[in-house]
């Protein structure tokens, strides 16, 4: 919970539309980044992490690493977020 709270205030997203099933493109990112940050720091099992993110499937946590991985190469204003958020989780 703690890090989605986190994400939450980096990327300006509630914690509710994070957990929603919104697919708009900066809610997404945002959802991902959280089940990243979620499965990297956490001893929590795949499906649990997505059921806490409002999904089913364990499967949505491993897309959602794979396109967190993939886009900070891409996308410099998500590579400065992502290491404010990884900041962030270091100091918790």
């Amino acid at each position: 919970q703690q890090i989605i709270e986190i994400v939450s205030n980096t990327t300006k997203i509630s914690v509710e539309a994070i957990k929603s099933p919104s697919r708009k493109g900066n809610i997404v990112q945002a959802r991902h980044l959280s089940m990243h940050f979620s499965r990297w720091n956490t001893k929590l099992s795949m499906q649990k992490i997505a059921q806490i993110h409002g999904r089913d499937y364990h499967a949505t946590v491993i897309n959602a690493d794979n396109a967190i991985t993939y886009f900070i190469r891409k996308d410099e204003k998500l590579k400065l977020q992502y290491d404010e958020i990884q900041s962030q989780i270091k100091n918790f």
